[in-house]
């Protein structure tokens, strides 16, 4: 054995004594991280304003963004119960990146099990960093819910990171997805023209263009409609041009829905492309009494099968009383295909506001016996009273044996005992 391989020299040792002396709050996040060895981490932090969570799986950021583990939503917090913090963070780190993490606001840990390691309340800014580092190593799901613990730290613009992330094609496309989104949310003017160019440039699948396209409707104060506007009539990506037609028409811009509009009435416009404009002008809480009036004008501009049928669909969306006399005309239309008529009457009856009665007249004015059989199972799908006795009537009264029999079948599908009965009682007097 030489001189030096079975001991450690005085200064060596006293370096490790050192080392091993230093407190958790002088060390780094990631040195104690790595200490923990191949475990569960856990840990806390402060959050940023405009967060709050269910102690669950809920997590809200500035009210517009709901995630948990198996799903990613956009829109309002639905829940009554949203504590603001702390954040909690539950990881695992293995060879490429992070393979199990759960992310918390709100509510404790309760009983830390024995193969986790609970490094406390730490620094929400190192925390975020940290973070944004190994979701630059992660992929999937669990990348994008990496980016979410970074998102929610207190004390620290991360946008500017995110942006990097973005722009980085070594990451993967889910992360590059998430740091998109999360800049639509968090970013301001400053980033229209980076998102542009992910926008424009985005020559694969059109994930990216996508996820730029709702990054650019998002923007605060309506920054980045002009550039989403541009990316809908230019980008070369088909697919990017489709997403960015329908976040302009989730947008209650009056400079984005004319601009829909405008896509749909133009007669240079793909039908595909054209399609997706009406359904975005007719689904979602921004639709206005113009954006119908129009749909309803160009019913009868357009040849494309899937145009009309997303018309029609569209007017089903809105409880307006024009809306759905419209569709009740349509259905009537003795000119029409009965096809057409058919969808009509089913969106019709879909509405609150188109009226047991209205659809039973379109019913005794039909001519056409499987316009008749479909306006059965309309008011088969109504749990009214008055559809209960229109069908009872046909199953009285009508003349056709096929259309009593499909009244018989739909009636029988209720399972309502009186109904059966009734049911019973007209067929033993026959």
């Amino acid at each position: 054995m030489s001189a030096t391989s079975g001991w450690i020299g005085r200064g060596a040792l006293a370096a490790l004594v050192t080392a091993s002396a230093v407190p958790a709050a002088a060390q780094t996040l990631a040195s104690r991280i790595a200490a923990a060895g191949a475990g569960e981490v856990r840990m806390s932090y402060a959050t940023r304003s405009g967060v709050c969570g269910d102690s669950h799986d809920g997590v809200s950021v500035d009210g517009v963004f709901y995630m948990n583990r198996s799903t990613e939503s956009y829109g309002r917090w639905n829940t009554t119960r949203c504590d603001t913090g702390p954040a909690r963070v539950a990881f695992r780190v293995g060879a490429t990146g992070a393979d199990l993490i759960r992310v918390y606001v709100g509510g404790s840990w309760g009983s830390t099990s024995g193969s986790a390691t609970d490094l406390g309340v730490v620094s929400a800014p190192e925390a975020a960093r940290y973070f944004l580092e190994l979701a630059e190593k992660s992929s999937g799901k669990i990348g994008r819910h990496v980016l979410l613990a970074a998102v929610i730290a207190d004390s620290i613009d991360i946008t500017p990171r995110l942006l990097q992330i973005a722009q980085r094609s070594s990451v993967s496309t889910d992360v590059r997805h998430g740091a998109i989104t999360w800049i639509g949310l968090l970013g301001d003017a400053t980033y229209v023209q980076p998102l542009l160019a992910l926008a424009r440039t985005d020559g694969s699948d059109g994930e990216l263009g996508g996820a730029a396209a709702f990054a650019l409707s998002r923007l605060r104060d309506g920054a980045g409609i002009p550039a989403l506007i541009e990316v809908a009539r230019s980008a070369p990506n088909e697919r990017t041009r489709e997403r960015a037609v329908f976040w302009l028409g989730q947008s209650d811009d009056a400079r984005a829905r004319a601009e829909v509009r405008a896509i749909a009435a133009d007669a240079r416009t793909p039908d595909e492309l054209q399609a997706k404009a009406v359904f975005a002008l007719g689904h979602g809480d921004a639709a206005t009494t113009e954006d119908f009036r129009f749909l309803r004008d160009h019913f009868d501009e357009v040849d494309s099968d899937q145009i009309r049928n997303n018309i029609l669909m569209a007017m089903a969306q809105s409880d307006d009383e024009a809306n759905q006399k419209w569709l009740l005309t349509v259905a009537r239309d003795e000119k029409a295909p009965v096809e057409t008529r058919r969808k009509a009457i089913f969106w019709a009856g879909q509405s609150s506001a188109a009226s047991t009665a209205d659809i039973a007249a379109v019913y005794d004015e039909a001519r056409n016996e499987a316009l008749k059989e479909h306006v059965i199972f309309v008011l088969s799908q109504r749990n009214d009273s008055a559809a209960t006795n229109k069908l009872l009537s046909i199953v009285r009264g009508s003349d056709d044996g096929e259309l009593r029999k499909k009244a018989l079948f739909w009636l029988a599908q209720k399972h309502d005992p009186a109904i059966t009965k009734m049911i019973a009682d007209i067929v033993t007097k026959q």
